[in-house]
């Protein structure tokens, strides 16, 4: 059931930027994980030698990530049609080094990317000695939109760097004046949870699902209507705060696939709820959601799907997660 671009996120989001390492862009290349709205991958003459020309397209590049949903470029990484093949040559970190990388953006791209990271990866076996580099790109809120080096404003669109129509410029400067919500999804206790598989039961015993919801913008949010969907496949107890509304709605996923899924939804409003102010994070039950794995998938590595959807005056925002069981634990992650 997993597509490309999902098999792309299990790899990249479960582990965290700071433990990428040359094994995690080997699977990437070995799995062929292709680009996508929030991935891109450059050859090393993409940026080096640093001409002004290539200045001028790496900010183009940062800034357009930053303008849309953010995202990862991995600069040294060879590809065929979005589909990566191979690591390049890679640099020499005495001759560009990450911190005349960072210094390049910082100075090109007005105003300054806050929370930007740069990951320098050793490539230890293909090339010992050089290096290739993760830009690691938030999507830009409080100071958006990001202007490139040739002054004008750009945003991601099919793979690729766009200048921004003037209402596509307006749209972005609302960021800073409207709520920004999103959700955050976990699983009670420390994760990956062991799951214990009953002979007489046809599902798993019961793991806690929580959600919580943050405000990444300086405007607070007064009401939000919320929706959650998840795998159908997934046994859901229902909760009193985020009640099941629908079954078998169907999703749709990459490549024209639909998966049926399970519709949660929730209206978050004042007196009864406390505004949401940026820097908080609320749950949005008051108890965990409880969910249960079919036993036939015991022993299975498999991957069940989920989406979330907020709105709140002035925006819209929604995502992708997945439940991963492997070797019968469960861990969840953003897509």
């Amino acid at each position: 059931m997993l597509s490309i671009q999902l098999r792309a996120f299990k790899i990249t989001m479960t582990t965290p930027l700071k433990e990428w390492s040359e094994e995690t862009i080997l699977s990437m290349i070995k799995d062929k994980v292709q680009e996508s709205l929030e991935l891109d991958y450059k050859e090393c003459p993409a940026i080096f030698p640093l001409t002004d020309k290539k200045k001028i397209e790496l900010s183009k590049d940062v800034s357009a990530f930053a303008n849309s949903a953010g995202g990862r470029i991995i600069y040294g990484i060879k590809e065929n049609g979005q589909i990566p093949t191979e690591i390049d040559t890679g640099f020499d970190p005495n001759t560009l080094s990450k911190e005349r990388l960072e210094q390049t953006i910082n100075s090109n791209i007005h105003p300054r990317i806050n929370e930007l990271i740069i990951k320098q990866i050793e490539l230890v076996t293909t090339n010992p000695g050089h290096v290739l580099y993760v830009v690691s790109i938030p999507q830009a809120t409080t100071r958006a939109p990001h202007q490139a080096a040739d002054k004008k404003y750009y945003k991601r669109f099919n793979f690729e760097s766009f200048a921004m129509e003037d209402y596509e410029i307006r749209d972005i400067l609302r960021r800073a004046t409207t709520p920004d919500l999103h959700f955050n999804f976990s699983l009670g206790g420390k994760e990956p949870v062991p799951i214990q598989f009953f002979q007489d039961q046809p599902f798993s015993e019961q793991v806690d699902m929580i959600i919580a919801v943050e405000n990444r913008s300086e405007e607070p949010a007064s009401y939000a209507v919320m929706e959650v969907f998840i795998d159908s496949a997934l046994k859901l107890s229902n909760s009193t705060d985020l009640a099941i509304t629908a079954d078998n709605v169907f999703l749709n996923l990459k490549d024209d696939q639909k998966l049926s899924v399970t519709q949660l939804s929730q209206n978050w409003a004042i007196p009864g709820k406390l505004p949401i102010f940026k820097g908080t994070s609320f749950r949005i039950t008051d108890t965990s959601i409880k969910l249960a794995i079919p036993k036939e998938h015991a022993d299975s590595e498999r991957a069940y799907i989920g989406a979330w959807k907020i709105r709140s005056p002035g925006m819209t925002n929604s995502g992708f997660f997945a439940f991963v069981l492997k070797n019968n634990c469960l861990t969840v992650t953003k897509v």
